[in-house]
């Protein structure tokens, strides 16, 4: 297991933290497409969550004809959420393709492995 450190925008953050996001897109990065389930995610280097699956597709489009979009941004209306992931990600960087993790908050007995 490894230990990858994610940086994650404060509205969102808290989102995941009350549990209702459970599921971050990222672009294809090197250090991205090395995640492996199980993996352990620092977000903002305070808080643990391990990734529980990870799907990767060509781009947002097709990631979010496959994911449940209130799963990635319950505050963005379905409709709108391509155009808010294209304005966190211009076009260069989605050409890496697009993943999802779905991830978990790590329990106490997780944390001592």
């Amino acid at each position: 297991m490894h230990t990858k450190t994610l940086w994650i925008k404060d509205e969102y953050l808290q989102l995941i933290l009350t549990g209702q996001k459970t599921v971050e897109v990222r672009v294809g990065y090197d250090n991205v497409t090395r995640l492996q389930v199980g993996d352990r995610l620092l977000l903002n280097a305070t808080h643990p969550y391990i990734i529980q699956r990870i799907a990767r597709y060509p781009d947002f489009e097709t990631l979010l004809a496959h994911e449940t979009p209130t799963s990635i941004a319950p505050h963005i209306p379905p409709q709108q959420l391509l155009e808010e992931m294209r304005a966190i990600y211009p076009p260069a960087k989605e050409t890496l393709g697009a993943v999802a993790l779905e991830i978990a908050p790590q329990d106490k007995e997780q944390s001592n492995i």
